[in-house]
């Protein structure tokens, strides 16, 4: 009984280490609540990416957003808000409806329509393609919000104790 008692215990510590020292490392799919990304379509730098798990959709800065038609179907010209970006047009995917507080307070909501399109993006040293929504995010600090939608693609944790975890790359 005393050899089990202590058997359990040596197993209890070794459980715990284990747990903190994976937590202290951060772990393989948890990032900080801002990390650096790349977008190949739209810049050969990294950007700054806010992974924000109230969003659900991702959301992308962008100027001059235009529909027209190319084909017979809805396609998309903006230029992104970030530095030395290329002017993109893509296929509309869709549109989503982004609703938000008129004020703090307020049980009244506004609501927006954005174009959606698929973006690639390199993400923790892989490639995905994402839906993005469209909008003026000029007065935000990151021009690429991060929503639910992707995050869980991406198998990602965020732990909004810690930023800049991942060195930006792109892999397969």
């Amino acid at each position: 009984m005393k050899i089990k008692y202590i058997l359990c215990i040596i197993a209890g510590v070794f459980l715990v280490l284990f747990v903190i020292t994976r937590s202290e490392s951060g772990g393989s799919n948890v990032y900080g609540v801002n990390e650096r990304v790349f977008l190949p379509e739209v810049s050969t730098a990294s950007i700054k990416a806010k992974l924000d798990t109230g969003a659900l959709t991702s959301s992308l800065g962008a100027d001059d957003i235009e529909l027209f038609q190319k084909d017979g179907r809805d396609w998309v010209r903006f230029t992104p808000q970030i530095k030395d970006a290329r002017r993109l047009e893509r296929p509309l995917a869709r549109h989503s409806e982004i609703k938000r507080r008129v004020a703090e307070t307020d049980e009244e909501y506004e609501s927006d329509k954005r174009p959606v399109v698929l973006l690639e993006i390199c993400f923790a040293g892989k490639k995905y393609s994402m839906e993005v929504n469209l909008a003026d995010r000029s007065r935000f600090n990151y021009p690429l919000l991060l929503g639910r939608a992707s995050l869980v693609e991406f198998g990602a944790l965020v732990d909004p104790a810690r930023e800049y975890t991942i060195t930006p790359s792109c892999g397969s």
